[in-house]
This record gives C-alpha cells, sequence and structure tokens, in this order.
C-alpha cells in the first residue's frame, strides 16, 4: 500500500527565504535535542533559537514540547 504524495517545488519567494535562513546559521553550531523518553536525537537547534518548539520523535512516536531556551547548555567560564 503505497501512499500518494504530492510534491511541489516552493515558489521563488519561499526558494528565497529558504536560502536567507541557511546562510543566517551557516556561521552557528548545531545542537541535537533528545527526546527525553527514548533518548533519540529528535531535533537539531542552532544557537540563536528560542521559544518553545514541539517535536514528534521518530524513533518512539511521543510528542514533546521543548523549551529552547531553559534547555541551553551554558559553559562555565572560570576566572
Amino acid at each position: 500500500m503505497s501512499k500518494n504524495i504530492r510534491m511541489t517545488e516552493p515558489s521563488d519567494e519561499m526558494m528565497a527565504k529558504i536560502r536567507m535562513a541557511r546562510n543566517a546559521i551557516a556561521s552557528q553550531k548545531p545542537r541535537m535535542v533528545k527526546c527525553p523518553y527514548c533518548k533519540h536525537n529528535s531535533i537539531i537547534v542552532f544557537e540563536d533559537t528560542r521559544g518553545h518548539v514541539q517535536a514528534k520523535c521518530k524513533a518512539c512516536g511521543r510528542e514533546t514540547v521543548f523549551d529552547v531556551l531553559s534547555m541551553r547548555r551554558f559553559q562555565l567560564r572560570h576566572p
């Protein structure tokens, strides 16, 4: 049983937005956020990611809302 998936090319305006987004994160370091249930890599966030993100884990299927700012890893600086 196969699904009928329609795919279309994004508009020129959307492609411009995609290119701008790729350029914006080009120098940023990505970070994996793990599913709190099965510890599978759930989503990738970048340094400028803020707010809440909802993601469904591809491994266990559970949906989780992540508060990206509260899950950020701060490096301690020793004087």
